[in-house]
């Protein structure tokens, strides 16, 4: 069977998603594969920590054009990774929770998909993060409703162990 006909769902509309989402390894073999959603996975992270696109990072220098991961890489060889934080997130007493975080980020954007955690190891590692201020997995994670009644939440359904 064609891996194109197994894996529609990396497809949007007969085309390609965002390819700043897309793991490397998948334009060469067109096999989705949980390593690859690992890695996307990875770049909503360094969207969240960096409050960058993953196609268009407008604190890098002009001339750099690149994606958001090869921007994390290039500051993570240079030894600055400090300046990829959104500097709205800095300063609020979780410096070091957002560092963990961003580590956590670039393990899944790593080159190689074997060097890339699991998304269970993902999972775990943020949950530690989490848990120093006593957020587990049983706590319920309430969100505003859909019908506008600020006063009304919903219990958001998450996975269990």
């Amino acid at each position: 069977m064609n891996p194109i006909d197994t894996h529609l769902s990396t497809f949007v509309n007969g085309e390609f998603g965002d390819l700043g989402y897309v793991a490397p390894e998948y334009a060469r073999t067109l096999v989705a594969t949980p390593k690859g959603d690992v890695y996307s996975f990875g770049v909503v992270l360094l969207e969240l920590v960096t409050g960058e696109k993953p196609t268009h990072v407008s604190k890098a220098p002009e001339s750099f054009k690149g994606s958001l991961v090869e921007w994390i890489t290039q500051l993570s060889n240079d030894g600055k990774l400090h300046d990829a934080f959104d500097t709205s997130l800095l300063g609020k007493g979780v410096d070091n929770e957002l560092f963990q975080f961003l580590k956590v980020a670039c393990n899944c954007v790593l080159p190689p998909p074997k060097e890339r955690p699991t998304m269970f190891e993902v999972y775990q590692l943020l949950r530690a993060i989490g848990e120093r201020y006593n957020f587990t997995t049983e706590d319920e994670i309430l969100m505003p409703s859909d019908t506008g009644d600020a006063d009304y939440l919903e219990e958001l359904i998450v996975a269990r162990e």
